[in-house]
């Protein structure tokens, strides 16, 4: 009878069950990020056959979301998402347990997406400002992370007092913890703020790349804007959590927009590594702009041969907007970004009765190796006893004009 009336005595209402719908949208978020991150794994494995770091980091990240659905799935099954007093006691120890272990999991796998995030914007920010701010932000981020991760494990004198009472121990109480959680909010909004809006845009901006392009890089990154409204949503959830001691019903929102939060990320992480084959399956690349003087304008410098006498081609420069002859001055970044972006030219020309051929030309990719688009070239060079030379380059397919 007195376990009777202990059970009882929980937060109980059998109607309310939120187990479905924690399920049912963390799976499918979960693996709407794994799709898009599958598919960039292979665009940069079978298509442009590069990996950089940002790959491994996402790697990392979504090793720990898959790990962290897993728990999710057998924290439901032990009563999350329902009412302490309807949930069987044998199985609230473990119930609270599996939810407790995803706390950490999610932790640091948002951490570990935006250090990928922070990767990617690496390879194009080839100013010394950029590259600073964006470094000192991931370290900011991999410290306050490390911090957050000692408060969850070090809240209690014996952690494991949170699902045996049995165990002696004493923990922070609910309105210092419930400050941690804000804190964290705050700075994980902060942060994404910054790598989906405050530096892509002023740092794409700048580029001398065309309008469709910079618009569709800045918009893949700013859907991270996504994670940043799923971390305000989960700040509504940290009011009441644990008033009551109904610790599974109460982090069910919490879960949900977690999971939210952390996948967004890794979409929005992983849309600008897909411009290849978006290119592959439109047939034409997001960075092409509008035909000029009869060519069709490139995302950046390129070369083209022009026709001139006979079978005689002189290599010519082409920037941006089809102005022809010596190179332009370009930002670092322009250069970063436009060495390594696939760049076409050609067609027909109507004024000269001109037809298209194609050749290959080589140039130095320093940052944007997800758009090259063929794979690595490693020319000997033969002033270096033989020794190999040129050992990352970037093939780039052109269209030149044939007098007929």
């Amino acid at each position: 009878m007195a376990d009777s009336g202990a059970v009882m005595a929980l937060p109980s209402n059998p109607d309310e069950d939120a187990g479905p719908k924690i399920i049912g949208v963390t799976v499918f978020i979960t693996s709407l990020a794994l799709l898009t991150y599958s598919t960039r794994m292979y665009v940069r494995l079978f298509m442009v056959r590069n990996l950089g770091w940002d790959d491994y980091i996402m790697s990392l990240a979504v090793a720990l979301v898959v790990t962290g659905q897993g728990f999710i799935i057998a924290s439901v099954k032990y009563g999350a998402g329902r009412h302490m007093g309807d949930i069987p006691m044998e199985d609230i120890p473990k119930g609270v347990k599996l939810n407790f272990i995803t706390q950490p999991i999610y932790l640091w796998a948002i951490c570990i997406v935006k250090l990928a995030v922070g990767a990617t914007l690496l390879r194009i920010a080839s100013t010394t400002f950029y590259k600073r701010l964006i470094v000192g932000i991931m370290a900011f981020m991999t410290f306050y992370t490390t911090g957050c991760f000692f408060t969850v494990v070090l809240q209690c004198t014996d952690i494991r007092v949170l699902w045996d009472t049995s165990i002696q121990a004493t923990c922070w109480g609910q309105k210092t913890l419930q400050g941690l959680s804000y804190t964290n909010v705050a700075l994980n909004i902060l942060t994404d703020l910054c790598f989906a809006v405050f530096i892509p845009i002023p740092m794409l901006w700048n580029l001398n790349v065309n309008t469709r392009t910079r618009l569709s890089l800045m918009g893949a990154l700013g859907l991270g804007f996504f994670a940043c409204a799923a971390a305000f949503v989960k700040i509504s959830s940290l009011v009441n959590y644990g008033k009551l001691g109904d610790w599974l019903w109460d982090s069910r929102d919490i879960t949900i927009w977690t999971t939210i939060e952390c996948n967004a990320a890794i979409v929005a992480g992983s849309l600008p590594a897909l411009r290849p084959i978006f290119k592959s399956i439109l047939g034409t690349s997001l960075g092409y702009g509008p035909s000029t003087g009869g060519q069709k304008g490139g995302s950046g410098m390129g070369y083209f041969r022009g026709g001139t006498h006979g079978d005689h081609h002189e290599l010519k420069s082409a920037t941006r907007g089809g102005k022809m002859g010596g190179i332009h001055d370009e930002t670092s970044s322009e250069r970063a970004f436009n060495a390594a972006t696939a760049f076409e030219m050609g067609g027909t020309d109507r004024h000269h009765n001109k037809t298209s051929a194609n050749t290959t030309v080589f140039a130095d990719p320093d940052a944007l190796s997800s758009d090259e688009s063929l794979p690595r070239q490693h020319p000997i060079d033969h002033a270096n006893n033989g020794r190999k030379g040129i050992t990352k380059t970037t093939t780039t397919t052109v269209d030149y004009a044939v007098t007929k």
